[in-house]
């Protein structure tokens, strides 16, 4: 575990403190919060916590790379691999096993982490390995807590009974439990919440959203200070403004203001260093542009205008940005929903609205004139 991690980690104490309760009482958990908000850094939080009791064993695998069950049963053995040294009993006898499911092991030239590949004719046969895998992890003296990101792939895999499988497997483990993370919110309420999916009502549902400012932001001038750097209110405000504290841009901001060891930081000097922040990005904002027809384009900077859109059929909106008709609204959404470069999600009152993905490309796309 890195220490430097654990060391910067800010609150999630109410998030952690339930999904230990989760995990000590045998409860599966559906993880869903929006892309970089810090839902990777919570688990190993969350894991760093448990492993200190001595009570657990965890395991972590992200699925975003796997395009199928063969790729999914590589990735699990991958991680059960690493959680479990060669060298100690339960390592050698995983090796064991995994070297009776014929596997290709290799090893990444730049991380050392480990890559295996399954290479069968027959689909039951990743099926059957599958089992094995989670058999070995149900068999040990200690309780196992397997965190698999990005569940929402097998979603989308071409063996269309891929969740009907993992559900099988899963409720007859004794000694393993799981967490489901996803920041497609969208997708992950249809695996879990629709009764016609073999997931349904399976795990308790964790909605996890911005960390509070009243919380994040004494978290921020406390690592400056600690630095002996001093950074004003009115540069936090605007920080916290700027990113709508999305934990991912947050630190992104915060790590430039860091790296310029400027001693005292005012709003002028973290105004600038998000003007540079946005220009390095250009490239790849100009990248979109030409993957989007014009309406999208426009529309998207509709909604960077906007910043949460309430009602993007009204006469107001679609005047206010010189859009169509509202009968190519939904069209517009939906487009830019299945690219993911909008959400949706609720505002404290429960008022549904869509916004960005991305906080950088927003706030670069609000700067652009309108035509």
């Amino acid at each position: 575990m890195n220490i430097k991690v654990q060391h910067i980690f800010c609150d999630r104490l109410d998030e952690v403190s339930a999904l230990i309760r989760n995990v000590e009482n045998g409860m599966n958990t559906t993880h869903i919060l929006i892309r970089r908000m810090g839902k990777t850094g919570t688990i190993y939080h969350l894991f760093h916590q448990l492993m200190e009791k001595k009570m657990i064993k965890c395991i972590y695998t992200d699925l975003f790379a796997t395009q199928s069950i063969k790729d999914l049963t590589g990735q699990v053995a991958a991680a059960i691999f690493s959680a479990f040294p060669e060298k100690k009993s339960a390592g050698k006898k995983f090796m064991k096993i995994l070297k009776s499911l014929s596997p290709v092991i290799k090893y990444d030239l730049l991380s050392g982490q480990p890559e295996i590949h399954f290479e069968y004719t027959r689909p039951k046969q990743y099926e059957h390995s599958l089992a094995t895998l989670m058999t070995f992890l149900d068999e040990q003296n200690t309780p196992v807590l397997f965190a698999i990101d990005e569940f929402q792939q097998v979603a989308g895999y071409p063996e269309k009974n891929t969740e009907a499988l993992l559900r099988t497997i899963v409720q007859q483990l004794k000694n393993v439990v799981f967490i489901f993370s996803e920041s497609n919110k969208h997708l992950m309420n249809e695996i879990f919440n629709s009764q016609k999916r073999p997931f349904f009502a399976s795990t308790q549902i964790l909605h996890i959203g911005a960390i509070q400012s009243e919380k994040y932001l004494p978290f921020i001038r406390e690592k400056f200070e600690e630095a002996g750097r001093n950074i004003q209110e009115e540069a936090l405000t605007f920080i916290a403004e700027w990113t709508r504290l999305h934990t991912w841009y947050t630190q992104v901001l915060c790590n430039h203001l860091f790296a310029s060891k400027i001693r005292n930081i005012d709003k002028t000097v973290v105004k600038m260093h998000a003007d540079i922040i946005l220009k390095e990005a250009e490239g790849t904002f100009f990248q979109y542009r030409n993957l989007l027809t014009p309406a999208q384009w426009q529309f998207l900077k509709a909604v960077a205008g906007e910043g949460r859109l309430y009602q993007p059929s009204s006469k107001e909106f679609l005047g206010k940005y010189q859009l169509s008709s509202p009968g190519n609204i939904p069209r517009l959404l939906q487009s830019l929903f299945s690219k993911e470069m909008i959400y949706r999600a609720e505002d404290e009152n429960g008022q549904s609205y869509f916004s960005f993905y991305d906080c950088f490309l927003s706030r670069w796309l609000k700067k652009l004139p309108l035509k």
